[in-house]
């Protein structure tokens, strides 16, 4: 028998505050493509519209998207074709039959489904922590035009790093394997002992508050919004 610890008490809210962090920005992008599908809606345009229009507005997210996916693909051995930027619709999608990128890419194993599907995620958590160190730098010297396309650059990274449903698909096996591997292990009282708490936790804290300013930008955008949408409605009644 192998006994250790994992010092999980020390880790447990830090994780939970990211977590929350996360599904909050999660929330205020599907509130704030709600609301700019109703603000196109009210000028006329049509479901189309929408669609052309955010993959206008999150192009270079896009790009990031599907460029890390590329990219680690490639770096794990899996032949890639083509790389999509433009929306596509796709009638069996999950993620509202609509795929703003996308990239070809051989069958992949578990391991490489894995790190691929989890490549935009990560390389925006990297972008996003990095951006939001050079917004304060350039707020402070004053330096406004940057300042603004930083700005930009922040919210559309913010708004397009989670993973699709497609991209959930190719992480399901290797996630099903490790979550069987530790049951296992624990039914044979073998346990780990690590001691990463001290580089966890901050790590945990600069990411957590990353998407706390994520949400509150979108949350900022979704009120200007609204506030136009309110404008059309008393001037339309």
């Amino acid at each position: 028998e192998v006994r250790g610890s994992i010092p999980l008490g020390s880790t447990l809210m830090p994780t939970i505050y990211f977590l929350l962090s996360l599904t909050f920005l999660y929330l205020t992008k599907t509130w704030l493509t709600r609301g700019i599908s109703r603000l196109i809606h009210s000028f006329g345009g049509n479901s189309n519209s929408t669609i052309i229009f955010w993959s206008i507005i999150f192009l270079p997210g896009t790009v990031i998207h599907e460029i890390s996916h590329f990219l680690v693909a490639a770096a794990t051995g899996a032949r890639t074709g083509k790389i999509e930027i433009l929306p596509e619709f796709i009638s069996d999608d999950q993620d509202g039959g609509v795929a703003l990128g996308s990239v070809e890419t051989q069958k992949l194993n578990p391991i490489q489904g894995f790190l691929v599907g989890f490549a935009p995620f990560v390389s925006g958590l990297v972008l996003l922590f990095w951006l939001s160190s050079l917004i304060l730098a350039n707020l402070q010297t004053g330096e406004y035009l940057f300042f603004s396309f930083q700005i930009y650059l922040f919210f559309v990274i913010a708004n397009s790093f989670f993973p699709s449903w497609s991209d959930i698909r190719q992480t399901l096996p290797l996630v099903a394997m490790f979550i069987s591997a530790i049951v296992i292990l624990s039914l044979v009282g073998f346990s780990f002992d690590l001691n990463i708490s001290s580089k966890i936790i901050p790590l945990l804290a600069n990411l957590t508050k990353t998407l706390i300013i994520s949400s509150v930008l979108n949350l900022v955008i979704l009120v200007i919004v609204l506030f136009f949408l309110r404008m059309i409605f008393t001037i339309s009644s």
